[in-house]
């Protein structure tokens, strides 16, 4: 009888531990994302932030703001500073279709000659450069499905943007409170992995960061040089421009998308000087990523660089842009296990060839 009654408690705590654990998913499944970048942040941010809090004296909460407020000046700066010009530039527009004043220049006979596409875009640029309303008319089923996809794309960037913004300041508390955070992650992988909790806390340290640098810090630099670009030949919303780049370089799709439509616009409206100075600056730029990420991917690693690519990729192309971090560690971290096995195997058989010849 006492064995049930045992037996019968065990299942009822069993079945409320298993209740509570289902609900507690639930109730942080929509934060899930968002806590994860705030891991990320605070990984890739903690040198700086440790450099910090050693000029301030030791005050690891006046960091932790200094930090995330840079941080989110560098968000929330381009997207503010655009604003006027986006504003500006729309309300011209509206106001030019409303008046009519809306005017195509005509499409150059170069264009008819470009691969597959050339003879069909100078057609419909001819036209539009003559009767721009018949045109817009008869596409406007295709308008207005671009133009659904494209509010659907800005209230998606625009709710991304937020939950980034969100996660810096949870970054920021967690850089506060560094401390009892290294604690707790130490004391996990401690019970998950006893023997080898110290190296493989370092190895997803030095990964997070060697893709925070190889990714995202070359796309920084990236998109801080093109804007300079946009900036100085006068392209309107300039920082926005250069915030596209940003992402487009995060996700690994060249600049060049943004680049070039706008050299066009330069060649289009500006003398032959200003826009060779523009392709001088910028094409040097388009194949910065090609130098710096081998370089700083791979940085205090002990991996191929190749390895740490693949896992990035690899994890972007199936889980979005966080799968840029832990595809790159979780590759990294097998990398290192078959590793360390093949080294076992190769002193166990060392081991016992020398046994033998003894």
């Amino acid at each position: 009888m006492a064995n049930s009654n045992d037996m019968l408690d065990n299942t009822i705590r069993f079945g409320l531990l298993a209740l509570i654990a289902v609900w507690s998913v639930m109730i942080i499944a929509p934060f899930v994302g968002v806590l994860l970048w705030a891991v990320i942040i605070a990984v890739s941010v903690y040198p700086p932030f440790m450099w910090l809090q050693g000029k301030l004296g030791g005050r690891s909460g006046r960091a932790a703001f200094a930090v995330a407020l840079v941080l989110l000046l560098l968000i929330v700066g381009p997207i503010a500073g655009s604003l006027p010009d986006i504003i500006d530039s729309l309300r011209g527009l509206v106001a030019d279709l409303q008046e009519g004043n809306l005017a195509v220049p005509p499409a150059p006979d170069s264009v008819r000659d470009w691969p597959v596409v050339g003879p069909t875009l100078h057609t419909v640029w001819t036209e539009a450069s003559s009767n721009l309303t018949a045109v817009l008319e008869r596409f406007k089923p295709q308008l207005r499905d671009a133009g659904v996809f494209a509010l659907g794309s800005v209230a998606g960037a625009g709710l991304g943007i937020l939950q980034f913004i969100l996660s810096i300041v949870i970054a920021g508390v967690v850089l506060a409170h560094h401390e009892r955070a290294i604690s707790l992650a130490t004391r996990l992988l401690a019970r998950i992995v006893p023997a080898s909790y110290e190296r493989y806390l370092q190895l997803t340290e030095r990964t997070v960061r060697g893709v925070t640098t190889g990714v995202i810090g070359v796309a920084f630099i990236q998109a801080v040089l093109v804007g300079i670009g946009f900036a100085v030949i006068g392209i309107p919303g300039a920082p926005l421009w250069a915030l596209l780049c940003f992402v487009l370089a995060i996700v690994q799709l060249s600049i060049a998308i943004v680049v070039i439509p706008i050299a066009v616009y330069v060649f289009s409206n500006h003398e032959l000087l200003p826009f060779i100075l523009f392709l001088a600056w910028n094409i040097p730029v388009l194949t910065l990523d090609n130098i710096l990420k081998p370089i700083l991917m791979g940085r205090g690693v002990d991996a191929p660089v190749l390895i740490i690519f693949l896992g990035a990729i690899g994890g972007f192309i199936s889980f979005g842009f966080l799968g840029l971090f832990f595809g790159a560690v979780v590759l990294v971290i097998a990398y290192d296990v078959v590793m360390s096995w093949l080294d076992d195997q190769s002193s166990e058989k060392t081991e016992n060839h020398t046994s033998v010849s003894l």
